[in-house]
């Protein structure tokens, strides 16, 4: 009985990974932590420690009312944020 809560924990350990990647515009692709171009250390474990506790990540995220992610490393990112500056939406 125990071994569905751990398969449980780490399938969702492994779909918040995905949707860490995918809400910083990263896609499935390596990521470079260090450089000019590189995400950096901060991003890199706040995420690590957002996928391992995810179900408080997700308790939080939903009580906030699923906001927008906060950094977006894609093209889409200016887009975003011309298209809500036009709206007068708040950016975070």
């Amino acid at each position: 009985m125990e071994w569905i809560l751990v398969l449980i924990y780490l399938l969702g350990m492994f779909i918040g990974s995905i949707v860490v990647r995918h809400r910083a515009g990263v896609g499935q692709s390596r990521i470079k932590i260090l450089g000019s171009t590189g995400f950096g250390f901060i991003w890199f474990w706040r995420m690590t420690f957002a996928v391992a506790f995810w179900p408080i990540t997700l308790v939080v995220w939903l009580a906030r009312g699923r906001p927008e992610p906060h950094i977006v490393f894609n093209e889409r990112a200016a887009e975003r944020r011309r298209l809500m500056k036009e709206r007068g939406e708040a950016i975070s």
